[in-house]
């Protein structure tokens, strides 16, 4: 026979575990806590943009606007996967700034974003180091600046737009987001304690188990008491009688001797 459960059985299991649920869901919180402020380093980001300008023709097509913003991904293959580039930003960075990268750390402390049709890009630096991640930007951006031309030789011009500054804002981790998460895990894991102790709670809660389940026949329950009543239907006892015990007669005091 398969066994199904309520709606208010679900609402009577919660509310019976609700210590259960309510702990583990502090726990979950506590531990996304650590995890972000102890654990969990800040990371910082900083982009400089740039725009490529490529020998205008006399008259422009539309499918000079199309090439332009399909030697992007060329742009992007350079400042990430070219070698050159970055062993050329591994010694001005130690040389300017004193900061230790192999041209690998910086090709992954790299990223290009392109902005939505249009031919303006940006070079974008992460670090756990907010004035880094802006010194990397930089750097790059003017390696690629200058060494673009000889490696593509339909570029007429590259203008740096903006130079990158250090954020004082960190733009990892996600504290409201980790905090949450911890909270809803949490209480998903205090949800599945609390079903999962009264599953194995194997206690008789209910006469029709013992009806259809067991199949037995209920003689006679017994009514749960609250200690008030228990105690009004228990014989009070009598208070004792205490007696004072009676003193002892009083001697009849000897006559003293009399000296003479």
């Amino acid at each position: 026979m398969e066994e199904t459960i309520s709606l208010k059985e679900i609402f009577d299991i919660v509310r019976k575990r609700i210590t259960t649920i309510m702990i583990a869901t502090f726990v979950g919180l506590g531990i996304a806590g650590v995890f972000t402020f102890f654990i969990v380093s800040p990371q910082y980001s900083s982009r400089a943009q740039l725009i490529v300008s490529l020998p205008q023709s006399e008259t422009t097509s539309v499918n000079d606007i199309n090439f332009n913003l399909q030697m992007l991904n060329t742009y992007k293959d350079i400042i990430l996967q070219g070698d050159g580039q970055a062993t050329e930003v591994q010694n001005r960075l130690a040389e300017e700034y004193q900061i230790n990268m192999t041209p690998s750390e910086i090709k992954a402390a790299l990223q290009v974003v392109q902005a939505q049709n249009s031919q303006l890009f940006s070079i974008q630096a992460t670090s756990g180091n907010a004035s880094d991640a802006a010194a990397i930007a930089n750097v790059t951006a003017e390696v690629f600046q200058e060494t673009v031309k000889d490696i593509l030789t339909n570029v007429d011009t590259v203008t740096i737009v903006s130079s990158a500054v250090a954020s004082t804002s960190p733009v990892s981790p996600n504290n409201f987001l980790n905090l949450a998460i911890g909270l809803f895990l949490g209480m998903m894991i205090g949800l599945g304690l609390a079903f999962l102790f009264e599953l194995l709670d194997r206690t008789v809660k209910d006469p029709k188990f013992v009806t259809d389940t067991l199949g037995l026949t209920i003689l006679g329950t017994v009514p749960l008491m609250t200690a008030k009543e228990a105690s009004a239907l228990l014989p009070k006892k009598k208070n004792p009688i205490i007696t004072k015990p009676s003193k002892p007669a009083t001697e009849t005091p000897r006559r003293r001797r009399s000296k003479v």
